[in-house]
């Protein structure tokens, strides 16, 4: 009897169409597979054997002489199975059975179910909110490229396109969105890693627009959090690391006083959960917030959160932060496509510096001391600058700073570079006691941010105290 009316080997689990497996240290895959198989009616050889091999998806030949056919172990009831180890990083693959009856040749054995576009790479999860989510809706060409993929809400594996965060059938809903997402950074991440390291990338879409940090930390709600693990369960590997856009939903102060812990919490808990103590988790400093009717208390908090962004990546080993102030918007909160294509392109310039060690220059001229010079001039000193700050054509009174004391704000009048790593903001008062400085501040900073000329990286957001020595 064979109701289906099945014939051949039969693939039952394991690797599906498009899948994207983590590669381990030593850049190899395991995959694991089950099935069955199936006679035609009237059928019956002395001897059946099942045997698989992988190929390369743009030629026909074995990727390796030990994953060309390999014979299969078969049950009695018909079931078989079979695990290809050291399966290296690359691809794409195709996956071939083959039904031997009778010890036939075994290019002309029966039919065998096959799996194509497969990949061995890393696979990278996408948390946070909204901006994670990806709501950008101006028009812009950044399609689908082979060899980039995702683990879609419904379970599958696919060719990653736009909106990633596409939740027909979804079998995650709790970070189902309210409406539909649109474009995102992480297809843009993806393609370039992918052209660098020259081996697919996988994305696993896990993030809500609107999340609170709280729902990504066990310790406190953590709702998010398990809803992440059981995608990363499914997609059948674990992952390379996280890229984490969020903290718009923590700006007010009670949110922020906690905020370190439970963010400390979701890296470590991940980490632990993957068994990877150094998974490196890639994080985006706030953008702007615009709007007519932003008050002192709103401006002032989105102030102190990108300074907790910043500390974190001192804090927290293998967590690695860039700004992204020049990215426009689509709306009062949400990156826009073009603003995403570049927080794309710094995420992945992120990642090939910091994780995957490529000579290359990542890192974000970062403020690290603000001292008194005279009783009107405060100096700024900047590290990770490899060429000089850039300031031509943008000294302008409206400085991307803000000087505070213990009578209230102190009107800059001018701002200079008198080196290749230092500000100078000269005041309109004298200074009292108690003085700090931001850089990038209110909600809406100034668009005229100091950058590192090579390469146009502009300075992270910060508030630091200001030194009399």
């Amino acid at each position: 009897m064979n109701p289906k009316n099945e014939y051949g080997a039969i693939i039952d689990s394991g690797a599906t169409d498009w899948q994207i497996y983590q590669q381990n240290n030593a850049g190899h895959a395991t995959i694991p597979l089950t099935g069955h198989y199936a006679l035609a009616e009237g059928q019956k050889p002395q001897q059946v054997a099942v045997y698989v091999r992988l190929v390369r998806e743009d030629g026909y030949e074995a990727i390796t002489a030990s994953l060309n056919w390999q014979q299969a172990t078969i049950h009695p009831d018909g079931a078989w199975q079979m695990t290809l180890r050291n399966v290296p990083r690359g691809g794409l693959y195709r996956l071939e059975t083959s039904l031997q009856l009778d010890n036939a040749p075994i290019e002309w054995s029966c039919r065998g179910d096959m799996v194509h576009h497969l990949g061995v790479g890393d696979i990278w999860v996408i948390t946070g909110q909204s901006n994670a989510a990806g709501y950008g809706k101006t028009p812009v060409e950044d399609g689908p490229e082979m060899g980039v993929h995702l683990f879609a809400a419904d379970g599958r594996w696919k060719l990653a396109t736009h909106p990633l965060g596409d939740s027909t059938g979804t079998l995650y809903p709790t970070n189902r969105e309210g409406a539909n997402a649109s474009h995102s950074p992480w297809l843009a991440f993806a393609r370039r890693l992918k052209q660098a390291l020259g081996y697919p990338i996988g994305l696993i879409p896990a993030s809500l627009g609107g999340s609170a940090v709280a729902s990504w930390d066990r310790k406190t709600q953590g709702c998010l959090f398990e809803n992440m693990l059981r995608y990363i369960t499914d997609c059948g590997s674990p992952v390379k690391g996280a890229l984490w856009y969020q903290g718009e939903s923590d700006t007010g102060e009670a949110e922020r006083a906690a905020y370190k812990q439970r963010f400390a919490n979701f890296v470590s808990d991940l980490r632990q959960t993957m068994k990877d103590s150094h998974l490196p988790v890639i994080t985006v400093q706030l953008n702007r917030y615009v709007g007519e009717e932003l008050t002192a208390p709103v401006h002032a908090n989105w102030e102190a959160m990108r300074e907790i962004q910043r500390q974190l990546s001192h804090e927290l080993k293998e967590v690695y932060i860039f700004p992204i102030f020049e990215a426009t918007l689509s709306d009062g909160i949400h990156n826009d496509s073009l603003g995403n294509l570049l927080i794309g392109q710094r995420a992945a310039t992120t990642a090939l510096g910091a994780v995957y060690g490529q000579d290359i220059a990542w890192r974000h001229p970062e403020c690290v001391g603000a001292r008194q010079l005279a009783s009107t001039v405060i100096e700024l000193t900047f590290e990770n600058v490899t060429g000089r700050l850039h300031g031509e054509n943008k000294i302008r009174s409206d400085a991307p700073f803000s000087v505070r004391d213990s009578q209230g704000d102190v009107p800059i009048a001018h701002y200079n570079l008198p080196a290749n790593d230092k500000i100078s903001l000269t005041l309109s008062r004298p200074l009292a006691d108690t003085v700090s400085v931001t850089g990038a501040p209110t909600a809406n900073p100034p668009y005229d941010i100091p950058f590192d000329i090579p390469g146009y990286r502009c300075m992270l957001g910060f508030t630091l105290p200001v030194s009399t020595h």
